[in-house]
């Protein structure tokens, strides 16, 4: 399989995958699954040099807001809002972050 044709398989799973989370399902179980599935066949079939720590940088991202706090100027890190953050958001911004860049690297070459 050519890799355009990968490409393009990625981003309708990637848009699907998008659609889901934003609009069809409240349902967490569903969005952890999928998200988790779009994350594995990106790495499996997609992954590029820096790819995983651009992942890793963007999945932390949303962890770090969620459990980092700012009070009488000091930043405290809150272990107890762990688990209140679904699965699905920090593999969700990984996986945004990657799509876009393999974008940027597709328009660009």
């Amino acid at each position: 399989m050519k890799k355009e044709n990968i490409i393009v398989a990625f981003y309708v799973l990637y848009f699907g995958w998008l659609f889901t989370v934003a609009f069809l399902t409240p349902s967490l179980d569903i969005l952890n699954i999928f998200t988790s599935i779009i994350t594995i066949l990106y790495f499996i079939f997609l992954k590029e040099k820096w790819d995983l720590v651009w992942f890793w940088v963007a999945a932390l991202a949303p962890i770090a807001i969620g459990t980092v706090t700012f009070a009488n100027w000091q930043f405290k890190f809150e272990s107890g809002l762990l688990p209140y953050i679904p699965m699905w958001l920090p593999l969700a911004w990984g996986t945004t972050i990657v799509a876009l860049r393999k974008f940027f690297i597709l328009i660009t070459r």
